[in-house]
């Protein structure tokens, strides 16, 4: 049997500093990856964050390297 929830279509990469792995971590709706995002920053725990579209591999939001797309465009 298939699993009864949808699959993920978005991905939440932190980078941390060492001695601190990073993570990912995956999410079904992007509202949810980019809450997630944006609260790893604001809690100052990653160096970098970044929300990746697992479809087509775009980078919808990664502040360090300047993309924020726009909510309708993910």
């Amino acid at each position: 049997m298939p699993p009864p929830w949808p699959g993920d279509r978005y991905e939440v990469l932190c980078q941390r500093l060492a001695p601190f792995s990073g993570t990912r971590d995956q999410y079904h709706f992007a509202q949810y990856a980019m809450e997630s995002a944006r609260a790893l920053e604001d809690a100052g725990l990653a160096t970098r964050v970044a929300v990746i579209r697992l479809a087509d591999d775009t980078v919808i939001y990664d502040p360090v390297g300047g993309v924020e797309l726009p909510q309708d465009q993910w």
